[in-house]
């Protein structure tokens, strides 16, 4: 009796290991569901952070770059943008599902500062850096 216990707890012992000591890439919450990674902070801004002399006769468009490392999630940002810091909580757009906004026709010699935020469609959310630019002088 004693061998048969022994022989059970090794194989309890192994099936064990082989189910839950495995290490993988798919992580799982406590109901067994797949743990969501929040997506990449946004970069790659346009205009170029620090930019000056931006042309205030043409429509102003601004740009970012941001990808989620789950691959089916879907993304939508928010764009924030002041003239002077902090940014404020309320965002200009919501929900864009495009990594860019028509901003419109910015003023001259104005200072203009911005951030993004990314959301997934899990919940999980990601603050890109402040931003800025600076519009030509007034002639």
């Amino acid at each position: 009796m004693k061998i048969i216990l022994n022989i059970f707890f090794i194989l309890s012992a192994a099936v064990f290991c082989l189910n839950g000591c495995t290490e993988d890439d798919t992580s799982t919450g406590n109901n067994n569901t797949p743990v969501n990674q929040v997506p990449n902070k946004p970069k790659s801004p346009y205009p170029a952070d620090s930019s000056e002399n931006i042309d205030t006769s043409v429509i102003m468009v601004l740009s970012w770059q941001c990808s989620d490392p789950d691959p089916n999630d879907t993304l939508k940002y928010d764009v924030y943008i002041s003239n002077s810091l902090p940014v404020g909580n309320t965002p200009i757009v919501t929900d864009l599902y495009n990594p860019s906004y028509g901003l419109g026709i910015v003023a001259p010699s104005t200072s203009y500062f911005w951030k993004v935020v990314a959301r997934d469609n899990k919940g999980g959310s990601a603050t890109s850096n402040t931003w800025r630019f600076k519009t030509q002088i007034r002639q």
